[in-house]
């Protein structure tokens, strides 16, 4: 593929002297007064001691150069760009994570003296659907009495490693009897029984340790029979919670500052290849281009913002709401997961020892089921 050069003369009427000193075109397009110029090397070279003359200049280059240029310029973009496929192709052949999905401790040193046994582990080569098979029908027949049966997913470069533990069935301990009892002071919302003699009614208020579903079935006033009680017990609940800040918070300023730079993400490092420039504080802000779903490797866009860290006071207002905030956060990490906040409503803000405090109360609907065994010794004195 040969090269052709396109020149730009400021003035068309050049062109008939540019030809007098045998200049030969390939192709002259016009535009108004200017006219653009298509030559080989040859007489580009011709043309060179002319450029200041008659105000020439070179604007753009067609043909197998135009490709040299383009890669001289973008090499490092495009040596990264190959690497990442040379390393893609590579990683993803490689076992990466492996995630045993059991919480029994027992069972997870099983699997993993086994997995690593039969050469199934981090950093190895990934295992054949066949080989795969083979691993996991070993494990159940070497441990019959552990394993109900163990499932070896693979997805990607990570393998999940499922297992049901086999229950030897023992039998239901028919000697024992329980009560369900109130874990804390609350008003009943909701009953749900399964099994016992039902003591409370909705709405009722019941003190720690109350009974609610009874495991003594009474008639008459008697005990004529004693089960084990069972069911759920949900009811509305009430917390304080008090919160300390200091009187300043940090605030972060942005300068108005920023530039874009290509990142290269692999194994949660970035590496930057283009438009790097470091602030002394700054904020990014990531944009994924190419994503692979194998490997954790991507290829993106970061927003650099320069910042700068101030002080502020809080305003009444602005302690209240934080406050709020950080009595509910902390209120929720300390009770059930399935619990609601019904309410909440500020009892008292302060300032205290250069501190500001924040007393909140809140009303709750959460499980508040406990359990108390029933003992034959218990049920004989209530006989008697």
């Amino acid at each position: 593929m040969k090269t052709t050069y396109i020149l730009k003369l400021e003035n068309k009427k050049y062109i008939d002297k540019l030809i007098r000193y045998h200049v030969r075109f390939k192709k002259i397009k016009y535009k108004g007064d200017t006219c653009f110029l298509y030559v080989d090397k040859e007489n580009l070279l011709k043309l060179e001691r002319y450029f200041d003359i008659y105000n020439i200049s070179l604007v753009s280059v067609e043909g197998l150069l135009k490709y040299q240029l383009l890669l001289k310029k973008y090499y490092i973009f495009i040596i990264s760009m190959l690497l990442g496929v040379l390393m893609l192709y590579l990683f993803s052949h490689i076992t990466f994570n492996i995630k045993i999905m059991t919480s029994k401790s027992d069972l997870i040193k099983i699997i993993e003296n086994e997995l690593d046994y039969y050469g199934l582990k981090k950093y190895h080569l990934i295992k054949s659907y066949d080989e795969k098979e083979e691993i996991k029908d070993k494990i159940l027949n070497e441990y019959k009495d552990k394993f109900e049966w163990i499932e070896i997913d693979r997805v990607g470069t990570n393998y999940y490693i499922r297992v049901l533990e086999r229950i030897i069935n023992k039998g239901e301990d028919k000697n024992t009897y329980q009560n369900i009892v109130a874990k804390r002071n609350a008003i009943i919302m909701e009953i749900k029984a399964s099994n016992g003699q039902i003591m409370k009614k909705l709405n009722d208020y019941v003190n720690k340790g109350d009974i609610i579903i009874s495991g003594n079935i009474i008639k008459n006033d008697e005990i004529k029979d004693t089960i084990k009680a069972e069911g759920k017990i949900y009811g509305e609940t009430w917390y304080t919670v008090k919160v300390e800040m200091p009187h300043t918070y940090s605030k972060t300023i942005y300068t108005g500052n920023s530039y874009n730079r290509l990142t290269l993400n692999i194994f949660n490092k970035k590496f930057f290849l283009f438009g790097r420039k470091d602030y002394e504080m700054e904020e990014t802000n990531d944009n994924i281009i190419l994503n692979n779903t194998i490997l954790p490797i991507s290829l993106g866009t970061t927003r650099v913002s320069e910042i700068k860290k101030g002080v502020s006071i809080y305003t009444y207002d602005e302690a209240l709401n934080k406050g709020l905030m950080l009595a509910r956060e902390r209120l929720l990490e300390n009770i059930p997961k399935d619990s609601k906040i019904l309410e909440q409503k500020k009892l008292k803000l302060y300032e205290e020892n250069n501190k500001i405090i924040v007393e909140v109360f809140f009303k709750v609907y959460e499980d508040i089921t406990d359990y108390q065994v029933i003992t034959k010794e218990e049920n004989d004195l209530a006989a008697n």
